[in-house]
Formats: structure tokens, sequence, C-alpha cells
């Protein structure tokens, strides 16, 4: 079976632990085929004087993140694929700053996030009061309008933690019509939905998306491809086996992975 993990960061990331090479042996422990790096994105959005590691790779050093995935490519090539991407913050207004990040080099992938709205970082912990101080739906219409601006660029291949407002617990009251229009625009621009185990890991205890979402999808005729967001070694192929049975149950009967930014798609058997 196909078990492909494209959704791991880089020690290059200051919320990233461990060091390549354990990520590495650990997808191989777990008997994956074919994992990528998405370290996080430079903070194009910001002005220079305030960007930084926290939660990024910083601009200056995409070029050593970029030699040392190509390296470990060559050290691990006849034990495991290594595909290299990022993942990318959407910030609405920046688009030609974030274009040169596109440019930069010929990625595998690329995957599209949204954790800021305005100026709120809605999924760190630290700022919770948001989630209170605002009504609940106008958060979850506005997070995917936000998205689904994204995905009008052209700029990305996967939707990733799809459902990201949920983190913390707060969900909306009845439906939210956003989502519907952000899968309908996914279909429009042939991206894929990624299934992202870390969900389990947080507060909302549940994947991102959550199945009802994914049944959508599937009857949209949407692909699906599999991410840990592993932030340490342990975390890769976190919880796939179940990702898949929850696919299989749902209808999907592949699983899409990436190439030169092009989608390859695995039977699920």
């Amino acid at each position: 079976m196909f078990f492909g993990d494209y959704h791991i960061h880089t020690p290059r990331c200051g919320d990233a632990q461990g060091s390549y090479d354990e990520y590495i042996e650990e997808a191989l422990r777990k008997g994956l085929s074919e994992i990528g790096f998405s370290g996080h994105c430079p903070q194009y959005f910001l002005p220079l004087e305030e960007r930084g590691r926290e939660s990024a790779i910083p601009e200056e050093e995409l070029t050593l993140y970029v030699r040392e995935v190509e390296s470990l490519q060559e050290k691990y090539r006849s034990s495991i694929t290594i595909r290299l991407g990022l993942e990318v913050d959407f910030v609405p207004g920046k688009e030609e700053e974030l274009q040169s990040i596109v440019d930069f080099y010929s990625w595998d992938y690329l995957l599209l996030s949204v954790h800021y709205l305005g100026t709120w970082p809605f999924d760190n912990p630290q700022y919770l009061s948001g989630y209170r101080e605002r009504d609940i739906n106008e958060i979850y219409e506005t997070y995917y309008q936000t998205l689904i601006a994204g995905m009008k660029t052209g700029f990305f291949s996967a939707v990733a933690h799809f459902d990201l407002p949920k983190k913390f617990g707060f969900r909306p009251a009845g439906e939210v019509k956003g989502e519907i229009e952000a899968l309908q625009v996914c279909r429009e621009q042939n991206l894929v939905i990624e299934l992202n185990t870390a969900g389990r890991r947080k507060p909302v205890r549940e994947f991102y998306p959550a199945a009802p979402i994914l049944a959508q999808a599937q009857k949209l005729g949407l692909n699906v491809c599999l991410g840990s967001d592993a932030h340490r070694p342990e975390e890769v192929g976190e919880d796939f086996r179940e990702a898949l049975a929850l696919l299989c149950r749902l209808g999907f009967d592949h699983i899409a992975g990436w190439e030169k930014g092009i989608a390859v798609l695995h039977p699920i058997s």
C-alpha cells in the first residue's frame, strides 16, 4: 500500500524539533513510500524587521533549505522518495511579494495555508480570546473567503488543513456557505485537499477536514493527499492507517502525491 506524507516540517523552522534524518528514519520505520518536506515559507507578508524563524524559514536560508533536501534526496535515493515543497501562508494583497517565493524553485508542490485573518493568528493558542470577541460564523466565512482567494492565484497544489478554525473546538452555528464554495473552487482550480491528521493531536480531536467535508469532496470528484503536519519526528505518518480507512469508507480509491508540480495518483488497495 502506498503511503505518502507531504506535510513534514524542517529544522529550519523555529517551531520544529529534531533533524532531517530523524524524520526520514521515522518514515522508513513506519513503512512510508514517499515523504515531502514542506517547511513554513518565509514571512514575505511582514516588514523585513518583523520577520523571524519562529514559524518560518528565514528568506536568506531558503537556498540552504533547498540544498539540504536535495542532498537528502540523493542520500536516501535507494530507500525512500523525498519531495521538496513549502507550506505557504496566503495573505490577501501580498500576491506580488509571494510570487518571488513561488518562482524561487521548481517545487514539487506548494501547500496553501491560511493562519491569519487580518493580523489575528487564529490558530495560535496565545490568541484564543479572538474567538470570544468575534462572531463564530463570521470567522469561518472570512476564513473560507481568504482560502478561496488563495486558491484562485493558481500558485498552489493542495489545500492544507481545510477547516482549521475548528482547531480549538469553536464550531459554527449552522451552515457555512463559504465551505461549499471553497470545495467548488478547489474543483475548478484542480486542487487537491489534504487529509491532515494533526487535528487528532489538537483540542478538536479530529482530522482536518471533518468527514462530512471529505464526503462532499468525494462527490465533487476531488483528490486527497495525506499530511501529518509533523513538527517532531515521531509525528510522521501518524494515524495514516485510520485516515486511509476513512477515505475508503467515503468512496475514495486513490490518494495523491506530486512530482515537479504534477499530481500523481496512487490506488488505495
